[in-house]
């Protein structure tokens, strides 16, 4: 009876040990399951996948496109000054100007002229009567000359073309008189910069409509290795012209 006894134990422990050796149901099997089945499949032994480095974010790549022109200014809105006009600053070569946008070369400005050189920088402001409201001239040393030959730019202090002489005088006391020409008076303001100058007229000579006070007619910004005692109105000469 006992070795009866010990026969079913070890049945049972038969049973038990090959129970825990059988595979459990899969849950992929069982359509009841919501458990996603896995994998028991080995990994191939492959080569591992190289690593390839994402780019960084703070490195993008460099646009094709060009950067958009800076607006040009309102004519009007301009600001002269023993530095420049505007952003057109007197010293600076055409390329690095931070007024690059207001000048243009053309290099047959002045071909009817018959020079052998006829190419100039002009300025890219169109002119209330054709003409050019402003004129520039550039050399090795950038930009050494600009005309104001119509009214719109002032100075900080509000004084442009039109400006009547009491009132140029009044606003800058450290004002100096120059030589005067022969149909105009040149004053000037000098600065680390450059030269203000500013040249008068009045009604003298029919130059201006009869009972017109002396006032400012141009103004121009020069350079500080320049003489600025000098006058211009009423000719031809201005800053890059052709003769």
């Amino acid at each position: 009876m006992r070795d009866r006894a010990h026969v079913l134990v070890g049945a049972s422990v038969v049973a038990l040990v090959l129970a825990g050796c059988a595979s459990p149901e899969s849950p992929a099997d069982d359509p009841t399951s919501n458990t996603p089945s896995r994998s028991t499949a080995t990994p191939r032994s492959a080569s591992p996948t190289p690593t390839v480095e994402a780019p960084k974010s703070a490195d993008p790549p460099a646009s094709t496109e060009a950067p958009a022109a800076e607006p040009l200014p309102a004519f009007e809105d301009l600001v002269i000054s023993t530095a420049g006009l505007g952003p057109l600053v007197i010293g600076v070569p055409p390329e690095s100007n931070p007024g690059a946008a207001m000048i243009r070369w053309s290099p047959d400005e002045c071909v009817d002229m018959g020079d052998g050189d006829p190419g100039r920088w002009v300025t890219t402001y169109p002119g209330a009567d054709g003409g050019y409201p402003t004129a520039v001239e550039v050399t090795g040393s950038g930009v050494v000359w600009i005309d104001v030959l119509q009214a719109g730019p002032r100075t900080a202090e509000g004084v442009g073309i039109g400006t009547d002489l009491a009132t140029l005088q009044a606003t800058y006391p450290n004002l100096v008189a120059g030589t005067p020409g022969p149909v105009s008076n040149v004053w000037w303001l000098a600065g680390p910069d450059g030269y203000l100058v500013f040249e008068t007229q009045g009604d003298k000579d029919g130059l201006q409509p009869a009972g017109t006070p002396e006032q400012v007619i141009l103004m121009r910004v020069l350079s500080p290795s320049a003489d600025p005692d000098f006058a211009t109105a009423n000719s031809d000469w201005v800053a890059g012209g052709c003769l």
